[in-house]
C-alpha cells in the first residue's frame, strides 16, 4: 500500500504537519511513515567513558519517546475517522545520517506517494526558498513535497492553483493533480505566469497546445488564468489570496522559468504575508 512520508523534527510545526497528514492519508488510502533523521555530535565531558556513546544513548532514548508520543497523538485522530473510511496505519523510523543521504534511500522505494513537512518559520514560500532542509528535500526527491505552514487546515481543499509555463513538466504535474482532484473534488486553476516582453503570439500557441492535451485527462473542473508583469512572486501571492486558493502548486526544475523568477533578489520581501500551503512537484516525476 502507498505511504506518505512525514518528516519530523518534533517541533510544533512538524507536529501540525503530521496532524494534517491524517485526513490526506484517509482520502488517498495511504499509510503514514513518520521519519526523523539526525546527526549526532560528540561533546566533551568531565566524566569518564565515551562522550559520543553517552550522547548517542540519551538522544536515541529521547527520540524514541518523542516519536512514540507523536504516533499515539495521530492514532487518536485516526480513531475518529468514520467507520468504512480508510484508517491509516503508522510506522516510525529514526536514522542517523544526513537528510540528503536518507532521502536517497527512500526514493528508491516505489511505495512513497508524497512527502509532507512543516514550514519551520516565516511564510511557506520563504521557507521553500531559503530553508536548507526544504531545499534538500525538494532537490533530492522524485515525489511531490507538501510544505504546510503552522495554521493551515487541509481537511477541505476546494481550490488548487498551479503556477506554470506550459512546459512538459507542467503537463505531468497537472495530470497528477487531476487524479488527486477526483478524490478531493477540488477546482483546479491553471495559472500561466509570464514576464512582460514575451512573444504574445507564441504564448497563445503554447496555451492552446497545452489546454488541448489537458482535455485528454477529462477532468471537469479546470479554469485558466494569467498573470503578467514585474514582481511576479508578490502578484502570484496576491492572486492566491484574492481567489481563495487553498493550495499553491509549483513545478520544480532547476532550469525552469519559474525557478529563476522565484530566485529574484526581492522575493523574500514580496512574500512576507504568504501563508498558503505549497506543493512542489518535480518536473521529471514518475507517473505511477
Amino acid at each position: 500500500m502507498k505511504k506518505i512520508l512525514v518528516l519530523t523534527d518534533y517541533s510544533d510545526n512538524a507536529d501540525h504537519a503530521a496532524t494534517a497528514a491524517v485526513p490526506l492519508c484517509a482520502k488517498l488510502r495511504a499509510n503514514i511513515l513518520l521519519f526523523n533523521t539526525f546527526i549526532s555530535q560528540p561533546v566533551l565531558s568531565e566524566f569518564g567513558g565515551s562522550p559520543y556513546a553517552v550522547e548517542q544513548m540519551i538522544w536515541v532514548d529521547e527520540s524514541k519517546g518523542k516519536i512514540t508520543y507523536l504516533k499515539e497523538s495521530l492514532e487518536k485522530l485516526i480513531a475518529e475517522i468514520p467507520s468504512g473510511g480508510h484508517r491509516p496505519s503508522i510506522d516510525c523510523q529514526r536514522e542517523e545520517g544526513s537528510l540528503q543521504y536518507q532521502l536517497g534511500a527512500f526514493m528508491e522505494r516505489k511505495d512513497i506517494e508524497l512527502i509532507i513537512m512543516g514550514a519551520r518559520s516565516g511564510t511557506t514560500m520563504k521557507h521553500l526558498l531559503i530553508g536548507s532542509d526544504t531545499s534538500t528535500v525538494v532537490n533530492q526527491t522524485n515525489r511531490p513535497v507538501l510544505i504546510i505552514p503552522e495554521k493551515a487546515d487541509l481537511r477541505k481543499i476546494k481550490k488548487v492553483t498551479i503556477a506554470c509555463d506550459f512546459d512538459e513538466g507542467d503537463l505531468r504535474a497537472v495530470h497528477y493533480l487531476t487524479k488527486l482532484g477526483r478524490l478531493f473534488n477540488f477546482h483546479l486553476e491553471i495559472l500561466h505566469v509570464s514576464i512582460w516582453g514575451h512573444d504574445d503570439a507564441r504564448e497563445i500557441e503554447k496555451k492552446i497546445k497545452f489546454s488541448n492535451r489537458v482535455k485528454r485527462y477529462r477532468y471537469p473542473n479546470i479554469s485558466y488564468q494569467n498573470i503578467t508583469g514585474k514582481e511576479l512572486p508578490a502578484r502570484l501571492n496576491r492572486h492566491c489570496e484574492e481567489n481563495g486558493a487553498d493550495l499553491l502548486v509549483l513545478v520544480h526544475d532547476r532550469h525552469s522559468f519559474l525557478n529563476r523568477m522565484f530566485k529574484g533578489s526581492h522575493t523574500n520581501d514580496q512574500l512576507k504575508h504568504q501563508q498558503i500551503p505549497v506543493m512542489v512537484i518535480p518536473a521529471d516525476m514518475e507517473d505511477r
